[in-house]
């Protein structure tokens, strides 16, 4: 029987939206080449998807463990400091990711309170943006359930 894994919310939004975005972008070829005419808020669809996919993907990249990291640095540590120079690499992590969030939480609030739509879809610029601090948060959550929790259970199994 096949095993069944669960994965996290952000690796089905990001299926979806990339689904999304490829119809979107096949639509708007097919209007171009085909009907000589285009839809005008396909390419800005596809664009705003695209600001969400990456932020999104970028959470879901904490758990796979795919985020690009200075290993040749961790073999000229000694084993012994090693997983608490991670650890200070995590809390640094952590922290950015946090700061980041808040930032583009404050930027989005700001676009919506100044009621700034996009041109084609008229959207909300706040909705829009409002996909960077909610990647960079849930990164910073996956920061912390991944990396920092992970790392000081795997380092309190070692001693036992």
């Amino acid at each position: 029987m096949a095993k069944i894994t669960k994965r996290p919310i952000e690796a089905y939004a990001c299926f979806a939206i990339l689904i999304v975005m490829t119809v979107v972008m096949f639509a708007g070829v097919i209007w171009r080449y085909v009907f000589n005419s285009s839809l005008v808020w396909a390419e800005e669809l596809a664009r705003y998807l695209f600001v969400w996919f990456v932020f999104l993907s970028a959470s879901y990249a904490v758990i796979s463990k795919a985020h690009i990291r200075v290993e040749a640095l961790n073999g000229l540590i000694p084993l012994k400091i090693r997983p608490y120079i991670n650890l200070i690499g995590s809390f640094v992590w952590l922290l950015f990711s946090l700061y980041i969030a808040y930032l583009g939480f404050q930027y989005s609030f700001d676009l919506w309170s100044q009621n700034t739509n996009s041109a084609a879809l008229k959207l909300p610029m706040g909705l829009i943006y409002m996909g960077i601090p909610i990647g960079y948060l849930l990164m910073a959550i996956r920061v912390v359930v991944v990396e920092i929790f992970q790392t000081l259970a795997n380092r309190k199994e070692g001693e036992a």
